[in-house]
């Protein structure tokens, strides 16, 4: 039996293992921290004049452009900043997230200025003469907007191809929510489709600090398709039914969403620092006809997308336990109402795992204080034996049989506890929510507890890991108060594990900390309590 038992445990930790390497190979290292960047490059602009509440377009005719010129519309969420010069999109900086854990650092940029990267929202031509109208100066029917709660305002852009035709792009802003409504016509265009064009950079790592990219994303015929950039070097097309699709990264998501006939085709390559989306029509586009698109440029905050009723929830990457992981995060969400601090709302959720597990965590410890009882017993069928392996351990299975004791029930809450741990660590790892959260000395509950504490040592940057010391510390407590059946080996494998899961922990998010830490003492107290009762 001790043999099974030893085998479970090496089995277990080479899963964690083989599973920490492959999230650290799939997602990268842990980025720098992102340089302090000015006001002017995070879409901050000088204090403007005010502006009505509602701002109702007005459908004159649209002027003829007089020159580059930009756009600025500010809402609840976010601050955009627009380009006549082909009508994109310059810069998008979310108002409620900072670029690092700082308090002091700038808003957090979506789209910024990186050499060598289009600005999104594009259109290009593709016929017998392509166009791309990069460089194409749109007249401008609105000015800055700038909205709040349940106000609307419109920017309605219009230019021509030089091979004829006009090209229009209508935007729709809510001051109370992410979703940006827009319409897209080309008129006078003869034979060929209309694609709308979206772009990222091909590096998020320095880009966005730590909204690592995640490449392209889609749902496309229902199948959510996951491209990471390095997959991205060969162009990837795909054809079907398109319910979303743009770039995703570790806490924020860019994608279109198209209204109406959903059958295009994505064409999705990387140029240069650039990742580049077409997203096409397969029907010829007519003359005067309208494609609606819905942008959503925000967090990937679980409920929000959601709300957007397209599946744009899949984004977020919960990994193969994700029904262990949703609703985990759900009673985080439930309890951080009452609590406003998601460190009480671990503890409180590792108090409830605890309890629910408690009855299995109970047969376990009694099954291992029954196996150390019969451990002399066991020797001396062993000594007895030890010429003929077929009876020993046909005497040791009747030694079991006889006193009630099952051999692996010591193993079974530590492989039950696998699920829950792996899927509270992807939903500690990927919902925005813990990122920035702090926690007594902890800054963000989604980082490693060192990085709270940096210090630097002969030209060396590296942090003090108390509360992962602090857990390795009590699982060794717990080791040395867990019964065993007296091998050397075994007993030796169970002193090693705190010092594996030290090192294991030393990378993990500081909040799945606090949950293995309180589970530890937990687990500690609850097999001094069975000691006391069975002695």
């Amino acid at each position: 039996m001790e043999k099974r038992a030893l085998i479970a445990v090496v089995i277990s930790l080479i899963i964690l293992i083989l599973y920490q390497e492959w999230m650290a190979r799939y997602y990268g290292a842990p980025p720098p921290p992102p340089q302090e960047q000015k006001e002017e490059k995070n879409g901050v602009a000088p204090p403007e004049k005010p502006q009505p509440k509602l701002q109702t377009p007005v459908r004159s005719p649209i002027p003829q452009s007089q020159g580059v010129r930009e756009i600025r519309v500010e809402t609840d969420h976010y601050v955009a900043l627009f380009t006549n010069q082909g009508a994109r999109l310059k810069s998008f900086t979310l108002k409620q997230y900072r670029a690092s854990v700082d308090p002091k650092s700038p808003p957090f940029e979506m789209i910024p200025a990186i050499p060598g990267v289009p600005y999104p929202l594009g259109i290009q031509l593709k016929g017998t003469t392509p166009f791309d109208d990069e460089e194409t100066l749109y007249a401008v029917r609105g000015s800055d907007l700038k909205l709040a709660g349940d106000a609307e305002g419109t920017l309605v852009f219009q230019g021509k191809a030089p091979t004829g035709g006009t090209l229009t792009k209508e935007f729709t802003f809510k001051g109370s929510s992410y979703p940006i409504g827009l319409e897209i016509s080309v008129e006078g265009y003869k034979g060929g489709s209309a694609a709308l064009i979206l772009t990222s950079h091909a590096d998020q790592h320095n880009a966005r600090g730590d909204a690592i990219s995640e490449g392209f994303l889609g749902l496309i015929g229902g199948k959510l398709i996951r491209e990471h950039e390095s997959g991205l070097t060969k162009e990837k097309e795909f054809t079907g039914p398109v319910s979303w699709a743009g770039f995703g990264y570790t806490y924020f998501m860019l994608a279109l969403l198209p209204e109406g006939e959903p059958q295009k085709q994505v064409v999705v390559k990387q140029n240069g620092p650039a990742l580049v989306m077409d997203l096409t029509s397969q029907s010829e586009a007519k003359a005067g006809e309208k494609s609606l698109y819905t942008l959503f440029i925000g967090p990937k905050d679980l409920d929000l997308l959601k709300s957007m009723g397209k599946g744009l929830e899949e984004s977020i990457d919960f990994g193969y336990f994700k029904y262990v992981s949703i609703p985990l995060l759900s009673l985080l969400h439930f309890s951080h109402r009452f609590t406003l601090s998601y460190g009480i709302d671990i503890i409180l959720l590792t108090v409830l795992i605890k309890l629910l597990m408690a009855p299995l965590t109970h047969k376990s410890f009694s099954s291992m204080k029954q196996m150390q009882k019969l451990q002399p017993q066991m020797e001396r069928i062993k000594e007895k034996f030890k010429d003929d392996k077929e009876k020993l351990n046909k005497e040791i299975m009747e030694l079991y049989r006889r006193n009630k004791v099952n051999p692996l029930g010591g193993c079974l809450p530590m492989l039950l506890q696998f699920p829950v741990f792996i899927g509270l660590y992807n939903a500690l790892r990927t919902p925005i929510e813990l990122r920035h959260a702090p926690f007594m000395w902890i800054k963000d509950l989604s980082r490693p507890d060192w990085e709270s504490l940096p210090i630097s040592l002969a030209g060396w940057s590296m942090g003090i890991p108390i509360l992962t010391l602090l857990m390795g510390a009590s699982m060794f407590l717990q080791q040395w108060m867990t019964p065993t059946a007296g091998d050397p080996n075994q007993k030796r494998m169970m002193y090693i594990m705190p010092i594996m899961f030290t090192a294991m922990f030393i990378n993990f998010p500081s909040g799945l900390t606090i949950y293995w830490l309180v589970n530890n003492v937990l687990s500690i107290a609850q097999q001094y309590l069975i000691n006391r009762w069975e002695r």
